[in-house]
């Protein structure tokens, strides 16, 4: 896949390079696109987090409502509109929850891409570079589309249209809670332009009027809805997210202030020149990257499958209604389904004891796909309270470990020892 993306650089390099001062505003951005799509197929990587969004959604779909776990009201999630987005693939058309949230962000990264074009040609080239991290560990989340709203309402204060630029915004607040410092900011630019006198009070005014029209009934069912709230609007510190962002907003700026500069330039055809050889050696950047980190990739993708297939193992064999504890993990919460009712304590949260000791799930497990040896150790946290049950792949040496609950580890290992994909290895 490297390979062929090197190929497709140096294609694409040679077209702009010879074509740039006669392509106007549409080729170039055309030719970022298909150079940003490659990388989202080299670096697509669905985050572990991505896949608690993704047991919302499927419970949604599936009629029990916006819940994590049937018939508890508690707001696990900071991306709602993302949430609704990706909800509707399936609710429609019956696809696959994952397949139509990697499909949708990748959507939303080319859409970037094209955003940037309407600032500039070299935005759009710029912008194209840096679309791989929208796919490293952001692939199937809500990053592009925020990415995509925060170039959005930047294009509508721009072309002076507030009141689409305060629905944007609201859509970006319901995005991630970091929609908030774009809110800040769009308000100020506002006020201090009516200030100046470049524009009217109307649109700081039509700005707010736009962003609540949205804002406001979303907070009044969420706190309706929910019995507990997630904390909102705490801010979920993701390097892979803010790269992205920090590096589209760069690129957009720098493509901006080049053309802008190239104008009333004495020299434009020396200027036309540079500046798409600049744009297409920061976009080969990228390879390195890609050929380092694409080992990393495979890897990924390769346990999230491993994941799945315990998840299927597990929804299959225990008892359905069964709670079960998955130490935070989005993806093995996900795949067990609507069957099992599904914990997710960390070691650091006050609720940890609370799970373990209280609600006391039937069967705990922690990691993401299978390890190359058995583990027989025992959390000290468990002790007393759960056993150790050690599982071997059929065809391979590959284990699975999961803690029963000691008053029902006997039943609960003998019904998971009868799928014939992984066989009971007592420890030594």
């Amino acid at each position: 896949m490297v390979i062929v993306a090197v190929a497709v650089w140096f294609a694409l390099a040679a077209v702009v390079l010879c074509a740039w001062p006669r392509f106007g505003r549409t080729g170039v951005p055309l030719l970022a696109l298909a150079f940003a799509l490659l990388q989202q197929l080299i670096f697509s990587t669905v985050p572990d987090s991505a896949f608690l969004t993704f047991r919302y959604a499927a419970n949604i779909a599936a009629g029990h409502g916006a819940v994590f776990n049937i018939g508890e009201y508690v707001e696990g999630y900071t991306n709602f509109a993302w949430l609704v987005l990706v909800t509707l693939p399936k609710a429609l058309f019956g696809a696959d929850i994952v397949t139509g949230a990697v499909v949708l962000s990748s959507a939303c990264a080319l859409g970037c891409v094209l955003l940037a074009g309407r600032f500039s040609r070299l935005a759009a080239v710029l912008t194209a570079a840096v679309s791989g991290l929208a796919a490293y560990e952001c692939a199937g989340t809500e990053t592009p589309l925020f990415v995509l709203l925060v170039l959005a309402v930047g294009y509508a204060l721009t072309t002076r249209h507030p009141l689409a630029a305060g629905v944007l915004t609201a859509l970006a607040v319901m995005t991630r809670p970091d929609g908030l410092i774009l809110a800040g900011a769009a308000v100020l630019w506002l006020v201090l332009g009516a200030a100046r006198r470049r524009s009217t009070w109307w649109a700081p005014v039509g700005y707010l009027l736009g962003a609540l029209v949205l804002v406001v009934p979303w907070l009044v069912w969420r706190t309706t809805y929910y019995e507990k709230l997630s904390g909102w609007p705490a801010l979920h510190a993701s390097f892979p997210a803010y790269a992205f962002l920090g590096a589209t907003l760069a690129a957009v700026v720098v493509g901006r202030l080049l053309e802008q500069h190239r104008k009333p330039s004495p020299t434009p055809r020396a200027t036309r020149r540079w500046a798409p050889v600049v744009a297409l050696l920061l976009c080969a950047v990228s390879f390195p990257f890609a050929a380092y980190q694409r080992p990393g990739v495979l890897d990924w993708r390769s346990r999230l499958a491993e994941t799945a297939e315990i998840s299927d193992w597990l929804a299959t064999r225990l008892p359905p209604g069964s709670i079960i504890s998955t130490g935070g993990g989005g993806a093995l919460a996900y795949g067990v389904g609507t069957r099992l009712t599904v914990v997710t304590p960390h070691r650091d949260d006050e609720d940890y004891e609370f799970v373990v000791s209280l609600q006391e799930p039937a069967l705990t497990i922690t990691g993401l796909g299978y390890s190359a040896r058995q583990q027989c150790d025992l959390d000290p946290a468990y002790a007393g309270l759960y056993a150790v049950a050690t599982f071997l792949r059929q065809g391979a040496h590959e284990w699975v470990t999961v803690y029963p609950r000691e008053d029902q580890a006997t039943a609960l290992i003998k019904r998971l020892d009868q799928d014939p994909r992984l066989s009971y290895v007592p420890c030594p």
